[in-house]
């Protein structure tokens, strides 16, 4: 199944670069088409200048309230719109120029499987043989190292022989 889905025909990496071009490109197209619009336009001069002699009567009527006569020009917006738009698409262009490898580098494929999960088939069975062998640790006596006669004694008999011969340094417990 993993070979036959690398098989499959993926879309190249010059198919991936001409679209993003192709939308750039348009992205460029529409931001001179509303550029040239609003240069077209244009602000009208007569109606700023009735508005700027139009603000000394507001002011005088009301003279704590002030705003602004006219708008922004559209233009300067589109200039930087358009200047980031260039922008954008000389740093794609130089990106793909300077890694050309970059854009194939989706099309790899997996050349190493990884191994299988590694299930337990049987977890009853597994729990048991945990608990046997976590019992005969805590439980049995065994020699951790016979050379120098170190032993492990069970749990119980420990704890025994410590209530009846204390811990230097610690009060005893009354009898």
């Amino acid at each position: 199944m993993a070979k036959r889905a690398h098989r499959e025909r993926k879309p190249s990496a010059g198919a991936t670069g001409r679209k993003l071009m192709a939308g750039t490109v348009l992205a460029a197209i529409l931001g001179l088409y509303f550029l040239v619009r609003s240069l077209v336009k244009g602000s009208k001069p007569e109606l700023v200048g009735r508005a700027m002699t139009a603000s000394p009567d507001v002011q005088q009527e009301a003279p704590v309230t002030a705003f602004e006569p006219t708008d922004w020009s559209l233009a300067p917006v589109a200039w930087i719109y358009v200047g980031t738009l260039v922008l954008l698409i000389v740093s794609c262009l130089v990106l793909i120029v300077a890694y050309p490898d970059a854009l194939p580098d989706v099309t790899r494929t997996l050349r190493i499987n990884p191994p299988g999960p590694r299930l337990q088939t049987n977890p009853e069975a597994d729990l048991g043989r945990f608990r046997a062998a976590e019992s005969r640790q805590l439980n049995e006596y065994y020699w951790i190292d016979k050379q120098k006669g170190i032993a492990h004694v069970p749990i119980r008999e420990a704890m025994k022989t410590l209530v009846q011969t204390g811990i230097d340094g610690f009060p005893k417990a009354p009898p």
